[in-house]
């Protein structure tokens, strides 16, 4: 019953025109005195051939819902508009073409989504691996029964930096307008991130030397701090001996190590996710996102990293800052 009263509905019009239509044709031949005999049986055919067309689309008409119905019990694909009614018109071929358009867009932010996903899944995997050796050595201190204060701090120090290197990580795919841009200064940022690091210094015997670090840049502090962390703290690991030097130089700000270098075939990839190099294989403290992550949220700041370096005699990385304040200010 549903059915055909949204039959009759949609073609409420053509009904509508019939009736009008003979009762024009009946109003004429009212007012012309004519016979109405031959408009009578001109009346019935018309019936007929109205009541024919009417069985016939309403049949039509309800094989095409039921096809709709039973297509929207189920997810749909763009594989399932092969079983769509065939359009009857330009507006049904049309509306198709759109729910074409719509399916595929749907499918292919799907498929975007499984990969990052996925991604995601990868360095949460490289993640774990990292955080595993502090874990393991405090784990060692413990059963060993020598309980050094200093020794434990550090892993936890380590430990409490993963964490924060993974809440940054999803801070920067899931957030896109974190970043608060302002006037910093070079010499509060650096010393801040070295003071975190005093410890490291004093344990390792590594000499710091702060030099140039006047001047200002534009940028996010919470992300250029994360950045020089990274930097900084890689140069720790890296230098059993030695001095690490930071200075600023017209927008470029450079951190210097003396430690064991980064061989000329590992530089053109230190900056891809989960690539470690030789040393960090060999040494087993690097899980390859702490660099992809920095030059990730340099480019969201407008800037670059670049790293030159030697076998044993040291690395200098360089973040170049931009000249003149972006346009988003």
């Amino acid at each position: 019953m549903r059915r055909l009263k949204a039959f009759l509905f949609e073609r409420r019009v053509l009904y509508g025109m019939y009736v009008v239509f003979w009762g024009l044709i009946c109003l004429t031949t009212f007012l012309h005195d004519a016979s109405f005999v031959s408009i009578w049986d001109s009346l019935l055919f018309t019936l007929f051939v109205l009541a024919v067309y009417s069985i016939v689309s309403f049949y039509r008409f309800s094989r095409k819902q039921q096809q709709l119905e039973l297509l929207a019990t189920k997810d749909l694909q763009v594989s399932n508009l092969l079983f769509l009614p065939k359009a009857e018109t330009l507006a049904e071929e049309t509306y198709q073409q759109t729910l074409q358009v719509v399916l595929e867009n749907k499918n292919q932010q799907q498929e975007e989504l499984q990969q990052k996903q996925k991604a995601m899944m990868d360095d949460f995997g490289l993640w774990l691996h990292q955080i595993k050796t502090p874990v393991a050595a405090l784990d060692l201190v413990i059963q060993s029964g020598q309980l050094d204060p200093r020794t434990m701090k550090n892993e936890v120090f380590k430990i409490n930096e993963y964490l924060q290197m993974i809440l940054n990580y999803m801070r920067q795919h899931l957030d896109q307008t974190d970043f608060v841009f302002q006037q910093l200064s070079i010499e509060a940022i650096v010393k801040t991130v070295v003071k975190k690091y005093a410890t490291f210094f004093s344990q390792k015997n590594l000499s710091l030397q702060l030099e140039q670090l006047e001047g200002t840049v534009y940028s996010d502090q919470k992300w250029l701090i994360f950045i020089l962390e990274q930097v900084i703290f890689n140069g720790i690991k890296y230098t059993e001996n030695g001095t690490i030097t930071i200075f600023f130089v017209k927008n470029q700000l450079t951190i210097q190590d003396t430690g064991i270098g980064i061989r000329p075939e590992d530089l053109p990839r230190v900056f891809e996710k989960g690539y470690t190099g030789i040393n960090g294989r060999e040494q087993q403290r690097a899980s390859g996102l702490g660099l992809y992550l920095s030059q990730q949220a340099a480019e969201k700041l407008g800037c670059r990293i670049l790293i030159d370096s030697q076998v044993n005699k040291g690395t200098t990385v360089t973040i170049l800052f931009p000249e003149e304040i972006p346009a988003f200010e």
